[in-house]
């Protein structure tokens, strides 16, 4: 009987020797490929921006001159915030710290908004006003019209979590709100609307119509002594300046409605885009211009304001971490 032969010595395969005709090798330290994560992002711009206009009217005597300059020029005004496609509320109060509830709104109808019966004729008969007290305070006013207090309370229902501020003082006299403000009234207001506008994420605008800086003026209206607090701020937060001697101040109420139009140029996004995968188009049409992206807050940000209702969208490969 023949028994069968016997396998030789086994003998390993040397490192890196051919399988077939397939070569290949493993690291251990070699992560798999993540998929890339892409997101597409659509906003719509606003029909009609929304703005909350805060008059503070000085009520002192020395202002009467003034006051009924700005009666014949308020004629129309709440017609060129509906010209200029806002969608408005207006409220007015007073500059006198000495009042019970100290900027609280006045008037009959102390909220004014589009379509209410007889809003114009309730906006001026605001300006006729009883006689304040000096000294006088229009940046403490404002602070506290718009303060948590009075929002809450006598106020409640003027000041919109999704509208831009836009506040207009009217005076013949600088500020002088101490009392209120502490002793740097500027300095305190600046952050009181720096505040509201991170609340809102909407533009806090203060217009003056005042003495012209430094020097004040004289006119038809009357005299006024330098407004420069209000002057400081209006520059600074992007407002209108007028003289309140002038006879005719209309051109200054049209530069007030300029101003209260805020489209919104700059949208959030979810995360933070790569920035070389970034496609964006507006109401269909792809656009390559015209934007940027901030990449610390991450936001779409357009150069001029898309049109009124325009739908916008942005499709975007998300930047990894590290």
């Amino acid at each position: 009987m023949t028994r069968p032969a016997l396998p030789g010595p086994l003998v390993p395969l040397a490192a890196g020797a051919a399988l077939g005709c397939t070569e290949f090798s493993l690291r251990g330290d070699q992560e798999p490929a993540r998929p890339q994560v892409e997101v597409t992002e659509t906003f719509a711009q606003a029909p009609l921006p929304r703005v909350d206009v805060l008059w503070v009217i000085d009520d002192t005597p020395s202002m009467a001159g003034a006051r009924a300059a700005l009666q014949l020029g308020l004629v129309g005004f709440l017609d060129a915030l509906d010209a200029a496609d806002l969608a408005w509320q207006v409220g007015v109060t007073t500059t006198d710290l000495h009042r019970e509830l100290p900027g609280m709104l006045v008037g009959d109808h102390w909220i004014l908004t589009p379509g209410m019966d007889g809003a114009e004729a309730a906006l001026i008969a605001t300006l006729s006003l009883p006689t304040g007290q000096e000294p006088t305070g229009g940046l403490g006013a404002a602070a506290l019209a718009i303060g948590p207090e009075l929002a809450a309370g006598a106020n409640r229902g003027f000041r919109r979590d999704d509208a831009a501020l836009h506040v207009i003082v009217v005076s013949d006299s600088d500020d002088q709100s101490e009392a209120v403000l502490g002793d740097d009234p500027v300095g305190a207001y600046r952050e009181r609307m720096s505040d509201e506008a991170d609340r809102t994420g909407r533009s806090a605008l203060l217009s003056a119509i005042v003495g012209e800086p430094e020097v004040g003026c004289a006119g038809p209206s009357g005299t006024a002594l330098p407004g420069d607090r209000y002057a400081q701020l209006a520059r600074e937060l992007g407002g209108a300046l007028g003289s309140v001697c002038d006879a005719d101040l209309s051109p200054v109420l049209s530069r007030l409605i300029d101003v209260s139009a805020e489209w919104p140029t700059r949208f959030p996004l979810q995360a933070r885009p790569r920035p070389d995968s970034a496609r964006v188009w507006v109401s269909g049409d792809r656009v390559d211009a015209g934007w940027s992206l901030d990449l610390d807050e991450p936001a779409l940000v357009f150069d001029a304001p898309p049109a009124p209702g325009a739908e916008i969208g942005i499709r975007y490969e998300v930047e990894e971490d590290g």
